[in-house]
């Protein structure tokens, strides 16, 4: 497809979309990749400590909590 098709599309759907959430979301990703501010979910980094921990939960080495205990960990000051 070429750009010229791919803008014509995009604008068609953009024109028939009566969802302003829908149409703000489509500007501020647009408005993110032009100011170069896309950010990445995860770094390297901590995708490698993400899989460290859940090898270790597998082997049952390590701990799961509920979201509940999660926050109550936190509200209490408790990492």
């Amino acid at each position: 497809m070429s750009t010229t098709d791919l803008q014509a599309e995009i604008v068609q759907l953009i024109k028939d979309e009566s969802d302003t959430s829908i149409l703000e979301a489509i500007r501020t990703l647009l408005y993110r990749v032009r100011h170069q501010q896309v950010d990445e979910d995860f770094t390297a980094e901590e995708l490698a400590e993400l899989d460290q921990r859940r090898a270790e939960y597998m082997r049952g080495e390590g701990v799961s909590y509920t979201a509940e205990e999660s926050l109550q960990r936190l509200r209490s000051g408790k990492r």
